[in-house]
């Protein structure tokens, strides 16, 4: 069992600050965490790479998105509203848009959302904008609610506890009375939380923040939210196959929520 809190300093001279938290609850700033997007925004050549944080040159990002694609997002029938939380460069946009739907994504990366708009410029059913959840406003949406499909992936570990709780109550305020949630997010496979503060990833060499919680803490902030205000789990389970999960202590877990 491992002790409350495992202690892996920063190795310089001047710092001990703590990087890696076990079980303990600590804020990460998310601000920092967009400036470690619009970096990687910039610096990799794949998009895809760069929100899904492989490094340049990575196939794992590249496969696990095709997977996603193909076996995980939800199909939706012409017509439909989706909206994605935290869409980087709108990965998914044309899979929806291909299905005959509205599609909007939002995000706080200006240069990844620069990138998305640019590759769908000429996709009339394709909206982008700048914005940071869950601190937005709906009545500004290029699209506007109430949407049929809500996705996010990879959203709720760069938000604080608050900021995932809001997240949800936008989700149920913007979804129609038969929507469809779809989340895909890295969990911690411990029996507790995992917190990275300003960590240094060798592979990235980068310094970033994030927050791996347990499964059964995101079913708790969803019981306050969406269940309460008529959202059912339909399907959960681990997201991808065993040669796509490359973390020892994190994993990659998808919920379908239907209305």
């Amino acid at each position: 069992m491992l002790p409350p809190r495992l202690l892996n300093a920063v190795d310089d001279e001047e710092s001990t600050a703590v990087t890696r938290i076990y079980r303990d609850k600590q804020d990460i700033d998310t601000q920092s965490v967009r400036l470690f997007f619009e970096k990687r925004a910039k610096a990799e050549s794949n998009p895809v790479n760069a929100v899904m944080l492989q490094k340049e040159g990575s196939q794992i990002a590249i496969e696990r998105d095709a997977y996603e694609r193909g076996m995980l997002v939800p199909p939706v029938p012409a017509g439909s509203k989706v909206i994605e939380l935290g869409c980087g460069a709108g990965r998914l946009a044309c899979h929806y848009a291909d299905l005959g739907a509205a599609y909007l994504g939002i995000d706080f990366s200006e240069n990844l959302i620069a990138i998305a708009t640019n590759e769908f410029k000429d996709r009339a059913a394709v909206k982008f904008q700048v914005g940071e959840i869950p601190r937005v406003n709906p009545e500004a949406f290029l699209i506007q609610p109430p949407f049929d499909l809500v996705v996010i992936t990879g959203l709720l570990i760069y938000l604080n506890d608050d900021g995932v709780e809001d997240t949800f109550r936008l989700i149920e305020s913007i979804s129609s009375k038969k929507a469809k949630i779809y989340l895909r997010e890295s969990i911690s496979v411990l029996d507790h939380r995992l917190t990275l503060n300003e960590f240094f990833s060798e592979e990235l060499n980068e310094r970033y923040s994030a927050v791996y919680r347990t499964v059964g803490e995101i079913k708790e902030f969803m019981e306050d939210s969406l269940v309460r205000n008529g959202f059912e789990l339909r399907a959960e389970g681990t997201a991808f196959p065993k040669e796509l999960q490359i973390r020892k202590e994190t994993n990659q877990h998808f919920f379908l929520l239907e209305r």
